[in-house]
């Protein structure tokens, strides 16, 4: 079965290759990926990021995928406006063939002040490297009829009707996000983002003219931070992305547990739920600055070999309020 999967993998490179775009179970926890209109949308002043996810690491076909990127705000004492720029590395990996993608992307917003809330559009301009290996690939040609012999049909790109192994293409995504601002903890995010505005092509076969373009991905969320008694908030997450033919629906909650009267220790509990493929439950602690995540996919869909991992980190950098005098500390 492991042998025969494989081969159907490479089957469907034969002249081109359509990968998933990237996409996280804990998308909260990678704003630039969901919205570049989430660039400079948190409290502080400089925002560091990573994230991890392996998926199906159970089926030879497991996907692994990484980011990290970064944030700032360049703020003015004369406009309660500010321009925020950001940028991000992405990083995937599928398959036996090692079917790769990186990506480089600059970030760019400018968050408009609306009543008690800010106005946000976005813009991402990014370059995308597309790769494969055929060390570990396998035809059908190679099966003897009673096991797998390397020796017939070495795997090779111009015997699949490949004219490289390499692909670059640059993306453009654009997004508008509004957050509303009762207070330090009573907030939400309402966002919606398009993704592959070029649709760029994915052909590694420039020879035959085929045909495959990077299909437009709409994102659309809500997600809210709520206090409901002096250490506990209530934190909601809902995304909805469709990239026709395909849809994905996630969902999250999450308890915040405050550890100390500062309030800038906590420790979050949670569950989230991908309609109709996997659940996860998922736990975080922040520690001033400084937060990290963890989450754990569990399948129910039909396909059953989905489970994996997910790690993400954050650390926020946030100067000291301006005030008239310099505050002077006790001893």
């Amino acid at each position: 079965m492991k042998k025969l999967l494989q081969v159907l993998v490479l089957c469907f490179m034969s002249g081109f290759i359509f990968a998933q775009d990237l996409h996280y179970s804990m998308f909260f926890n990678s704003p630039l990926n969901l919205n570049p209109a989430l660039t400079g949308v948190f409290d502080g002043d400089q925002r560091l990021h990573a994230n991890y996810k392996r998926q199906w690491f159970s089926v030879p076909v497991e996907y692994q995928s990484f980011d990290i990127g970064a944030d700032m705000k360049f703020l003015s004492a004369k406009s309660k406006n500010y321009l925020s720029l950001g940028a991000l590395i992405n990083y995937d990996k599928a398959g036996d063939l090692n079917l790769q993608y990186t990506g480089f992307d600059l970030f760019g917003s400018y968050s408009i002040k609306v009543g008690k809330g800010y106005l946000t559009p976005g813009l991402n301009l990014g370059v995308g490297f597309r790769s494969y290996d055929t060390t570990n690939g396998l035809l059908g040609e190679q099966w003897d009829g009673s096991a797998v012999n390397t020796a017939f049909a070495p795997l090779d790109p111009l015997y699949l009707g490949q004219n490289s192994e390499n692909l670059t293409f640059v993306d453009v995504n654009f997004g508008i996000n509004y957050r509303h601002r009762k207070a330090s903890r009573k907030y939400f995010d309402l966002g919606l983002s398009v993704n592959n505005l070029t649709a760029p092509s994915q052909v590694f076969n420039k020879v035959n003219n085929d045909d495959s373009d990077l299909i437009r991905k709409f994102n659309i969320y809500g997600m809210m931070n709520w206090k409901v008694l002096s250490k506990i908030d209530l934190l909601i997450n809902a995304l909805g992305s469709f990239q026709d033919p395909y849809q994905e629906i996630v969902l999250n909650a999450q308890g915040k547990l405050y550890l100390n009267d500062q309030l800038n220790r906590a420790l979050y509990l949670g569950a989230g739920y991908r309609i109709d493929d996997a659940w996860y439950p998922m736990i975080a602690l922040e520690i001033e600055r400084i937060y990290a995540a963890f989450s754990y996919d569990f399948t129910i869909s039909d396909f059953g070999k989905g489970d994996g991992p997910e790690f993400a980190v954050r650390y926020i950098l946030a100067k000291l309020p301006v005030v008239p005098k310099k505050p002077c500390p006790i001893y």
